[in-house]
């Protein structure tokens, strides 16, 4: 797995072998990163169910400002570790379970959230979603995607709005804006 774009393009990363940790296809990454252009450039952001770290990673090296990432999984708090090691670079990282992990970012606000988790999650991300709504931690400007599996069936908070969706075979991105009331 390799960092496809910015200044650490083609950097490698460490992988782990376990059904737990899911690294975003480079293909889905490609085109979540060509969608979002200069969005990343100075933008704060955070990295939920962030498995090997690969998205909040890949928006560092294109001029993401700072990055917190969060997992419940230890496997993937240490394969995060190794690769911000691999990459030289420092970021928030916060191993909890969420939405509860969320409580530690109730005063920040976020110009980009990841939420990719694992696939059959439906109820998870919509609890997640609710819960960002409620601390209003996403930048009024800002942007959550969610990959999910195409068949993911969840509702999204009022406070929250389509913005567009890619698919990819089996895989589903959504983009989210805040909704105008």
């Amino acid at each position: 797995m390799y960092i496809l774009g910015g200044k650490l393009k083609r950097k490698k990363l460490a992988t782990c072998k376990t059904d737990s940790i899911r690294p975003a296809m480079a293909l889905v990454r490609k085109s979540i990163f060509d969608t979002l252009q200069n969005f990343v450039e100075d933008a704060n952001v955070l990295d939920l169910c962030a498995g090997s770290g690969v998205l909040g990673i890949e928006s560092l090296s294109r001029n993401a400002r700072k990055l917190t990432l969060i997992d419940s999984d230890r496997e993937s708090i240490k394969l995060i570790r190794k690769n911000l090691e691999l990459c030289n670079i420092t970021a928030n990282l916060i191993h909890g379970q969420l939405p509860k992990a969320l409580n530690k970012l109730k005063d920040e606000k976020f110009n980009l959230i990841f939420l990719d988790p694992p696939y059959g999650k439906s109820s998870f991300i919509e609890e997640t979603l609710k819960k960002l709504d409620a601390y209003k931690v996403l930048d009024k400007e800002g942007l959550i995607l969610i990959e999910s599996e195409l068949k993911s069936d969840y509702k999204v908070p009022e406070g929250f709005a389509l913005s567009k969706e890619r698919k990819f075979g089996n895989t589903k991105i959504t983009f989210l804006k805040q909704a105008i009331i």
